[in-house]
């Protein structure tokens, strides 16, 4: 056990949205959990802009137990800005991200910390069922083949947030995230050593899933855009051959005698084909920019810090 300011061995960090429901368990159960596996810890607990009674269900519990430090956000930023507010508030050897829902079992958190023990740097869950519907599905597959190619990781699942980092990874994360990167792959990214591990997942006990065809669709164009400039490589490509079409085309033209409609196709394609590759090279020099000065904006904002700091 330790006290409010004590460096503990385990931070558990839960981003929570509208989770009145589920708030009182998790906190029970996560707790006897690490208390078992004889462990200081804490719970670092991160409201993203609730409306229901979450955020006072919280307060009412960090006021009668010190390992519990909770942040609300001014509004709701979306659950990566509030992974990563919990993470980098995290304090502990170790940071284990888990979702509010009890889909993930607190009871499962012992097989990351000894994933941890046996020398991974990242531990992440292996979900051996999993409840969700055909587009979510189409698109969690999406996603891992994009993760798997953008940062090399072998591992078969990328999505949920069951994951476990040691705290250099979690300091070599915070110094390249940016608004829009997702915490997880970036750890991948950077050459971590990660193990995946087998772990129980169960349906949702209240609520409707919040990962919809929209967000599925941001999170694989964040994925996209956080590692590669590959769309702007396209977009000139696209140009280029554009504008080499064009050029055969009048070239054609100039020696043979064509119709009117083959001169304003071939002129249509190299203009076309110039503005193309000019817009692919110019986003080649911004994405540059881009990655160079990614991070200074800020990702959220924080009403209130632990009471107990």
């Amino acid at each position: 056990m330790t006290d409010g300011h004590a460096v503990p061995e385990v931070s558990v960090v839960v981003p929570l949205l509208d989770e009145e429901a589920s708030v009182d368990e998790l906190l029970a159960r996560t707790s006897a959990v690490l208390e078992e596996r004889g462990v200081s810890f804490e719970l670092v607990l991160v409201d993203d802009g609730s409306r229901d009674a979450t955020a006072a269900k919280l307060r009412a519990a960090e006021a009668t137990d010190p390992r519990l430090r909770v942040f609300e956000l001014l509004r709701n930023f979306g659950q990566n800005a509030a992974l990563a507010c919990g993470i980098f508030e995290a304090r502990g050897d170790v940071v284990v991200t888990i979702d509010a829902d009890l889909q993930n079992p607190p009871e499962e958190i012992p097989r990351l910390l000894d994933a941890i023990d046996g020398g991974a740097d990242v531990a992440t869950g292996l979900r051996t069922q999993r409840y969700e519907g055909l587009v979510r599905w189409l698109g969690s597959r999406a996603m891992h083949w994009l993760a798997r190619r953008l940062t090399g990781a072998r591992i078969r699942d990328f999505g949920g947030q069951f994951k476990a980092y040691r705290r250099p990874v979690v300091e070599e994360v915070r110094r390249i995230w940016a608004p829009g990167k997702p915490l997880f792959p970036l750890a991948l990214w950077l050459g971590f050593p990660v193990a995946e591990v087998p772990v129980r997942h169960e349906p949702r006990r209240s609520g409707d899933s919040r990962y919809n065809l929209r967000s599925l669709l941001r999170i694989n164009v964040d994925l996209i855009t956080s590692f590669s400039t590959l769309p702007l490589a396209a977009i000139g490509a696209v140009g280029a051959l554009c504008l080499g079409a064009g050029l055969v085309g009048i070239a054609i033209c100039l020696w043979i005698p064509a119709s009117t409609f083959a001169q304003a196709a071939s002129l249509t394609l190299l203009g076309v084909g110039a503005l193309l590759l000019a817009t692919g090279v110019l986003g080649q020099y911004l994405g540059r920019i881009y990655q160079q000065v990614a991070g200074r904006s800020p990702a959220f904002v924080v009403r209130r810090g632990p009471t107990s700091d």
